[in-house]
């Protein structure tokens, strides 16, 4: 077994940690309800939901090949009336991201805050 040595700047980026972190959990309620378990990630279902969807829409899109007229604002044009569920269900999906995307950032701003707020919190309560 070999050993390494570490230059001193690479120690000083290292975690350091407190006598109450080596202690054990934390018996506040903050501190608990950080504590959570994870069990899986629900990738399989969700796989199971993605591919009965694709199926039901490749039945869709089988069952719906006439040519429909669509009519917006001034504009005219005929198109597969699956083309048109298709295009729908498309924007639906991303905005459906965009807000998944702006709900995830806000909860993750709100949490930096807390954690930062529980910071200052205990060096006022070390000090």
């Amino acid at each position: 077994m070999t050993r390494s040595t570490t230059a001193p700047s690479e120690v000083s980026d290292r975690a350091v940690l407190s006598p109450e972190d080596m202690a054990g959990p934390s018996t506040t309620p903050r501190a608990a309800a950080k504590e959570r378990v994870f069990v899986g990630t629900g990738l399989f279902w969700g796989l199971i939901i993605g591919v009965v969807l694709a199926i039901g829409v490749l039945i869709l899109a089988a069952q719906n090949t006439g040519s429909i007229t669509v009519t917006f604002a001034a504009w005219d044009f005929s198109t597969p009336l699956i083309v048109l569920i298709l295009g729908a269900l498309l924007i639906g999906v991303v905005f459906d991201e965009l807000f998944g995307l702006l709900y995830r950032k806000r909860r993750r701003r709100t949490q930096r805050d807390r954690d930062h707020l529980d910071r200052l919190q205990q060096s006022q309560t070390l000090s």
